[in-house]
């Protein structure tokens, strides 16, 4: 294992939370729950979502539009936010296929010089060196799987866009929940709750998201159906 995590591990961002979600911590190191192309690409969703949640970028008409260049204290958000500045004004879906090339490998380092994650080192069967993870603590891993569970087990009355705009928590858990039924998780993580209850409940959640975020998670299940049916033929 190499790397020291620091005391204090810092606070989820969206993607962070997408990453720890999307993977099994009962193990050595990390497994995965979501293919990869699920993965991919709602982890590129989940940043692009981080963006719009702290009022750096907008969506109109299907693009992405700069909102307020100023840089996040992030440094991978705030790496993201020069790229889209950088460029002119395109598609939800071309930046999702952009950053799911690497989106996985950025997160989880944002996760372990965070002190979330911990590398394991392996040897390949064929030879050479790999790089895994391990949640440092799997109880506080497993807090946003927890928290999403407790979000759809229950109907949220009341629950409206002006109540959700001014709750930033729950509109991260609620951007959460949408991007994780996108890609094709919610049905693994939730399959205890039964599926009609936790639709309807994400249904409630998904019709009070503002509606730049809401387009990003059905671009995002846009794109991965598309990438599923294109390997398919």
């Amino acid at each position: 294992m190499t790397g020291r995590a620091p005391s204090q591990p810092t606070h989820l961002r969206l993607a962070d939370e997408f990453f720890l979600v999307a993977h099994n911590h009962d193990a050595d190191t990390i497994v995965p729950r979501l293919h990869d192309t699920g993965m991919d690409l709602g982890l590129a969703g989940a940043l692009l979502a981080e963006l719009v949640l702290e009022r750096r970028l907008e969506i109109a008409d299907g693009r992405v539009i700069v909102f307020d260049p100023t840089p996040p204290n992030d440094s991978l958000a705030a790496s993201l936010l020069r790229e889209i500045v950088s460029e002119p004004p395109h598609s939800i879906r071309i930046w999702l296929e952009y950053l799911s090339q690497d989106a996985r490998d950025k997160v989880g380092s944002r996760l372990h010089i965070a002190g979330h994650l911990a590398q394991v080192r392996l040897r390949k069967w064929w030879g050479g060196p790999t790089v895994q993870y391990r949640a440092v603590s799997a109880e506080r891993a497993l807090i946003p799987e927890v928290r999403l569970h407790d979000l759809l087990a229950r109907p949220h009355p009341g629950l409206g866009r002006t109540r959700i705009s001014q709750d930033h928590k729950l509109m991260q858990d609620a951007t959460l929940a949408a991007l994780a039924h996108s890609t094709g998780l919610l049905s693994a993580l939730l399959w205890f709750h039964g599926p009609h209850r936790a639709r309807s409940q994400l249904d409630e959640l998904r019709r009070a998201l503002p509606a730049p975020l809401l387009e990003l998670a059905k671009q995002t299940e846009a794109a991965v159906g598309d990438a599923v049916l294109g390997r398919r033929r």
